[in-house]
């Protein structure tokens, strides 16, 4: 909603009830914040992950065992917060899902055969989110 939208509506409250108001933006929620930040760290770690593949392949330079140090923290920090599966997923879509032909590989449900939306960090956090659990072990 643009700025100019906003007054208008704070001041057709204001005269419609005879106060003076104030609209502010909604906060985000907990959820909605973690959801963020989980889009933000994937895309990271899928653009490295590509940088150092891309730089070997195009220009035989191997910044991947350098990079390795950085995704062992990372790999083990994910260890604490994720259980196995929600890990496996995250795993797959960060180092299996993007082949260096430049085609993707989907995951099909078991029982229905049909495509699970993995297209986007976004897709993988509602992946992640079905598989959670309350110990988070």
């Amino acid at each position: 909603m643009e700025e100019d939208e906003i007054k208008k509506i704070q001041k057709s409250i204001d005269e419609i009830f005879n106060i003076k108001s104030g609209l502010a933006k909604k906060r985000p929620t907990v959820k909605a914040k973690k959801r963020e930040l989980f889009n933000d760290i994937l895309t990271g770690l899928a653009h490295i992950n590509g940088r150092s593949l891309g730089l070997k392949h195009d220009y035989k330079i191997d910044f991947i065992e350098y990079d390795d140090i950085f995704f062992n923290v990372i790999e083990a920090l994910m260890t604490l917060y994720f259980n196995k599966e929600q890990k496996s997923i995250i795993e797959w879509y960060l180092y299996d899902k993007f082949l260096p032909t430049g085609e993707m590989l989907v995951l099909n449900d078991a029982e229905t055969g049909e495509e699970i939306p993995t297209d986007t960090p976004d897709d993988v956090w509602e992946l992640v989110l079905k598989y959670e659990k309350k110990d988070n072990k």
